[in-house]
C-alpha cells in the first residue's frame, strides 16, 4: 500500500553527531563481540604474517622484489577492513522487511543517520583493533615503521573507513530493486582483494594494472593507508588523501542518488 511522507526531512550536524555517538556507545557496550573481533584479527595476522615471512625468506633470483615487511602492510589493511560493520545487511534487512517505511515518516533522514551511526561504531572498532595491532607489533620483534608512518596511517585509516562504508552502503541500497544484495557485496569484496590490495600492495601488479588500481575507490579504501607502513612519505600521504576525498565525494553523491530513487519508489509503490 502506498504511503505518504514529507520529503526533505530535517537533518543537521547535531543529529549526525548524536547518531555517531549512539553507534559508538552501542559498539562499546557489545564489548564481548568487539573482543572476539580483536581475537580474530590476532589469529588472522598470525597466519598471514607466517605466510609473507615464508615468501620473503624463500625469494628466488628473478622473482618480484617484495617492498619491505608485508605483514605490516596487511596488518594496516585488515585493521581498516575489520572495523567496518555489515552495513549492507542492515540496509537490506530494513528495506526487505518493510521496517524502512516507518522510518520515512519521521522528521529525520534515515539513511544519513544510519550511516553516521555505523561510522560511530566503526570508530570504536578501529580504536580497539588498532591497540591490538600495536600490541602484536610490540611482541613480534619486528622493526617498527617510522613514527610519521603511524601518523599518516591514522588519518588515511579514517578516510579509508569512510570509503569502505560508502561502498557497502551502495550494495545495501541495491535492495530497493533486487531485495538480495549478496551478489553486489561479493563483487565489492573481491574488488577490494584485487584493486584495493587487501593482502598485497597493488605495486606488485603489472604497471598498467597498478596504475589503474591506485585510482579506484578500493585503493582509496585500503592501499593508500597500508602503503604508509611500507614507504611512509608526505607525497604518497597527500596523494592518498586526495583520492579519498574524491571518492568520498563521488560515493556520497551516488548513495544519495540511489537513496532518493529508492525512497521515491517506496513512497510511490508502498514497498519492494
Amino acid at each position: 500500500m502506498p504511503i505518504s511522507a514529507e520529503k526533505g526531512s530535517v537533518l543537521n550536524l547535531d543529529s549526525l553527531l548524536a547518531a555517531l555517538v549512539l553507534g559508538a556507545r552501542q559498539t562499546a557496550a557489545g564489548w564481548q563481540i568487539l573482543a572476539g573481533r580483536c581475537l580474530y584479527f590476532v589469529l588472522l595476522m598470525v597466519v598471514i604474517s607466517a605466510l609473507w615471512d615464508k615468501v620473503a625468506a624463500d625469494q628466488v633470483v628473478g622473482a618480484v622484489r617484495l617492498p619491505g615487511d608485508l605483514a605490516l602492510y596487511v596488518g594496516a589493511t585488515e585493521w581498516i577492513t575489520l572495523s567496518i560493520p555489515a552495513f549492507h545487511s542492515i540496509l537490506e534487512g530494513e528495506i526487505r522487511s518493510g521496517r524502512l517505511e516507518t522510518h520515512l515518516l519521521r522528521p529525520k533522514g534515515y539513511f544519513p543517520l544510519s550511516l553516521a551511526q555505523a561510522y560511530g561504531g566503526s570508530l570504536v572498532r578501529l580504536g580497539a583493533l588498532g591497540l591490538t595491532g600495536l600490541a602484536m607489533l610490540a611482541v613480534s620483534g619486528r622493526t617498527w615503521p617510522p613514527l610519521e608512518g603511524f601518523a599518516f596511517l591514522a588519518v588515511l585509516g579514517l578516510g579509508g573507513l569512510a570509503v569502505g562504508l560508502l561502498l557497502y552502503a551502495l550494495a545495501g541500497l541495491a535492495a530497493f530493486w533486487t531485495r538480495r544484495v549478496l551478489p553486489f557485496q561479493l563483487v565489492i569484496q573481491k574488488l577490494m582483494f584485487l584493486l584495493g590490495g587487501l593482502f598485497a600492495p597493488v605495486t606488485l601488479y603489472p604497471a598498467w594494472l597498478s596504475d589503474f588500481s591506485q585510482g579506484t575507490p578500493f585503493a582509496a579504501h585500503l592501499y593508500w593507508a597500508g602503503r604508509q607502513m611500507l614507504e611512509p612519505s608526505l607525497p604518497s600521504f597527500l596523494q592518498g588523501l586526495v583520492w579519498q576525498g574524491v571518492w568520498i565525494g563521488l560515493l556520497t553523491m551516488a548513495c544519495a542518488g540511489l537513496w532518493s530513487a529508492g525512497e521515491a519508489r517506496v513512497l510511490r509503490e508502498g514497498g519492494v
